[in-house]
């Protein structure tokens, strides 16, 4: 049976990448093959930051642009593999400053289709094709033999480009079980002394600020950056999403690899023992499913927006997806039987819109899709992100 390519899962910075579009390091997410596990190709993939960038470049894209090229390629290739470095200085520098659009690359930077006679003069057999393509290369050998004469040679089987090792990523042969962090890490960390909570001082009192806290486990590095705790349903600790923020503003500082870190990634560092850490996300506040479970939920993108939120509305269990993409059918098992609402910020209702149906399909779920945001934001809040905690906060 056909597996589709499919998205590869978060596992750490290693499975993230440069995007070809707007060049962020770790912001890109690549498609992989459903039958060999392996990229498609560096650049078939798709950028995190869909408002700000929007690079998304399918499969089915990716395959168009090769069979386009097949119609005009000549039967003894002599073109070289196109296996950029997406790290490399040179590569950085021609896509700094602009979006590229891959469907409009110039027609010598696409990937181009190979055949054996680039790698040897000698006559080879051409390698098996994959068993998705089989079907669209056999008819379009049949159709080229029944035209001319008996003793005319077929044409070749093209393949697409086939990433080398620098981009190959192993997969286990069989999902492994999620691994968590000890509950000592957490409790050790938990603190108000995190400049995200000296924000909060600005507008709510300190009984508040200590019910919020306490309930999300808000725990603070000695560099007073917040740490948001991913506790599951049964209390085992996913991982620790660790974040600045300027304690005036609220705004997130974006310094090195956009101001984010994680515990388990630093406990990798750290600890040789977490150097195999299998890591499976869940909601930001989880948890609150099980200390709290006649509350219906409403589910936002940011921690920051969760933990306001529940300041002022206090009779939902407000849940984070982490980001734009967060919200999925895998973390959503644990929503069964629940009503749930989705508030999506300014610009992203569409797309959680067709998520929420997705969903809905897998797990037989009742979630609803708010448009609150979408109608009160302005265009110019929109294109800055614009979500609940702000309205909140502008109230």
């Amino acid at each position: 049976m056909y597996k589709p390519p499919y998205l590869q899962k978060y596992a750490g910075k290693s499975t993230r990448f440069t995007c070809p579009g707007c060049n962020t390091p770790y912001s890109f997410t690549r498609y992989l093959d459903g039958e060999t596990h392996q990229p498609i190709h560096p650049t078939v993939g798709r950028c995190n930051r869909e408002i700000k960038c929007g690079y998304h470049y399918t499969p089915r894209q990716y395959f168009t642009d090769i069979k386009r090229q097949e119609t005009h390629a000549p039967t003894t290739n002599q073109f070289d593999p196109w296996y950029p470095d997406l790290h490399s200085p040179s590569t950085q520098h021609a896509t700094t400053g602009s979006m590229i659009s891959p469907s409009k690359l110039p027609q010598h930077d696409k990937p181009l289709p190979l055949d054996s006679n680039h790698f040897s003069s000698q006559p080879k057999s051409h390698p098996p094709v994959p068993q998705h393509q089989k079907s669209l290369h056999l008819q379009s050998n049949l159709h080229t033999s029944r035209s001319k004469s008996q003793t005319t040679v077929p044409l070749p089987l093209y393949q697409y480009p086939v990433p080398d090792s620098l981009f190959l990523t192993p997969q286990p042969s069989q999902p492994k079980t999620p691994d968590y962090i000890p509950l000592k890490c957490l409790k050790r960390s938990l603190s108000y002394n995190s400049n995200f909570v000296r924000f909060l001082r600005k507008y709510f009192s300190d009984l508040q600020i200590a019910e919020a806290a306490n309930n999300y486990l808000l725990g603070a590095t000695t560099n007073k950056e917040v740490i948001f705790w991913q506790v599951d349903i049964h209390g085992k600790v996913r991982t620790g999403k660790i974040m600045k923020y300027n304690p005036t503003t609220g705004r997130r500082i974006k310094t090195g690899y956009g101001g984010i870190n994680w515990v388990h990634h630093k406990l990798k560092k750290s600890n040789p023992s977490f150097s195999d850490f299998n890591l499976s996300q869940c909601y930001f506040g989880e948890h609150l499913l099980r200390l709290y479970p006649d509350k219906p939920v409403a589910i936002v993108e940011a921690e920051k927006t969760a933990v306001i939120a529940s300041i002022i509305y206090q009779d939902y269990n407000w849940l984070a997806a982490g980001n734009l993409n967060g919200l999925n059918v895998e973390k959503s098992r644990v929503l069964r039987n629940k009503t749930v609402i989705l508030y999506p910020d300014a610009g992203c209702y569409n797309r959680w819109l067709r998520k929420a149906e997705q969903i809905n399909r897998e797990h037989t779920h009742h979630l609803t899709v708010s448009a609150f945001l979408e109608h009160f934001a302005t265009p110019q809040q929109t294109h800055h992100g614009y979500d609940l905690a702000d309205y909140i906060i502008k109230q």
